[in-house]
């Protein structure tokens, strides 16, 4: 039997509190028609198809249904999921090897996965395990000497016609599959748009659990447990997470968190062909169309040039001169949360624990002190100048070339001398 979830009709009174606790906006509030002895108007509606199963809604009904002196409301909402044999006591000595998904998107492999396999080596050597990557979609196969050549023991390729654009519940239900045949020790996803919105899926179908957006990863030898570190509370505290009880161990790392492992000519692996049987896969869901993002902004998480500003930009108006240098350098604007946060450029620049993990081969700061919480997302730039009236601040001690002086004057020269040097 699949997940399913429903509501009760005569219990739910319409409260919202389940739609606001839905982490993937999968409830609605409806109007009711009238029925003899039900005075409320609203009734909680649950789109399955959705759904990723977490227990959010359940859990919060169920908190009020405890503090309600009325019995007969609340406890409204019952999840069934689909039992998988075997996995309730897992026998962990079952399951082996190190697996990474290998992202692709428009029939393009995205970098992130070898960020993932040299993640995945280090794991996998502590553990004197092999290394796997896995791929979907269509004609992918292509791919596979590459991610050998980058690390993978182990290629699995699932292609099928079907798979050639991203679509949760296929992707979610290729994949399990092959985890429930295979047994994975390990899974590690991009937190990419994509191995976010699908992997809490396949979390949930393979009866396991997962560690979203991880920045710091670490196998401990004693126990062979994966100890997967995310920023927790605003940035203001970091969370280690173990999953003891179930495999595979999964977790969404965040992009830019680790270098990417150099590619080996020569290097040899195995390569599996895996069976598609995609007629047997439930799908509600189907791929439209895709339409590219309007604007000419570079992505700073695959910008090689960054010129971030901080609380000491002032205003909006005080990126300009940011985004003069970053045009002129071919760079993208970067930002940190307190630019954001005060309204002066939206949350896509965000460089630090809550926004972005960048590693740009030049890191430009201007009027960033240098929070912790900055700092954990760019210090991994191979250049960083900073440039602030505070030579004390944590960013200035820290950087390759420091800049004492005023950034709307420092800035401007500098975009000038660059223009002038190249004739413009």
């Amino acid at each position: 039997m699949p997940n399913s979830i429903f509501v009760t009709k005569n219990r739910c009174t319409g409260c919202t509190s389940c739609a606001k606790a839905c982490p993937v906006s999968c409830i609605d509030m409806v109007d009711r028609v009238k029925e003899a002895g039900i005075p409320w108007r609203k009734l909680a509606i649950i789109d399955e198809a959705k759904c990723i199963f977490c227990n959010a809604c359940v859990e919060v009904c169920d908190k009020l249904g405890e503090k309600s002196k009325n019995k007969d409301v609340f406890h409204a909402i019952t999840m069934v999921k689909e039992k998988v044999e075997g996995k309730n006591n897992v026998d962990v000595t079952l399951y082996k090897n190190v697996w990474i998904y290998a992202e692709m998107r428009h029939g393009t492999l995205i970098p992130t996965a070898f960020e993932l396999l040299g993640l995945a080596r280090t794991l996998a050597g502590t553990l004197g395990e092999q290394v796997a990557a896995v791929v979907i979609g269509k004609d992918v196969g292509q791919h596979a000497q590459e991610l050998i050549a980058h690390g993978a023991d182990i290629v699995y390729v699932i292609d099928h016609p079907s798979l050639e654009n991203f679509v949760d519940e296929l992707y979610t239900q290729a994949l399990t599959e092959l985890i429930l045949k295979e047994r994975p020790n390990k899974l590690l996803l991009p937190a990419s748009t994509i191995g976010r919105s699908f992997g809490s899926r396949v979390a949930i179908t393979a009866n396991t659990g997962i560690t979203a957006d991880a920045t710091e990863l670490a196998i401990d030898p004693a126990t062979r447990m994966l100890h997967a570190t995310r920023p927790s509370f605003g940035g203001n505290l970091m969370a280690t997470i173990l999953c003891e009880k179930h495999r595979p161990e999964m977790a969404t790392v965040r992009p830019m968190a680790f270098p990417r492992s150099p590619r080996v000519d020569g290097r040899t692996g195995k390569v599996v062909n895996v069976a598609v049987e995609a007629s047997k896969w439930k799908q509600r869901t189907r791929f439209v169309r895709f339409e590219a993002e309007k604007g000419q902004e570079q992505d700073i998480t695959a910008a090689e040039i960054i010129v971030a500003g901080g609380r000491g930009v002032g205003s909006e108006t005080g990126f300009k001169p940011l985004e003069d240098l970053a045009h002129a350098l071919k760079g993208a604007v970067g930002a940190s949360r307190a630019a954001v946060d005060a309204g002066w450029i939206p949350y896509r620049h965000q460089i630090g624990l809550t926004g972005r993990t960048v590693r740009p081969k030049l890191y430009v700061a201007a009027g960033i002190s240098g929070q912790i919480q900055h700092l954990a997302g760019m210090s991994s730039s191979e250049v960083i100048v900073s440039i602030n009236k505070d030579p004390e601040c944590a960013l200035n001690k820290m950087a390759t070339l420091s800049i004492e002086g005023d950034m709307f004057e420092v800035l401007p020269a500098i975009t000038a001398e660059i223009n002038k040097r190249r004739g413009h």
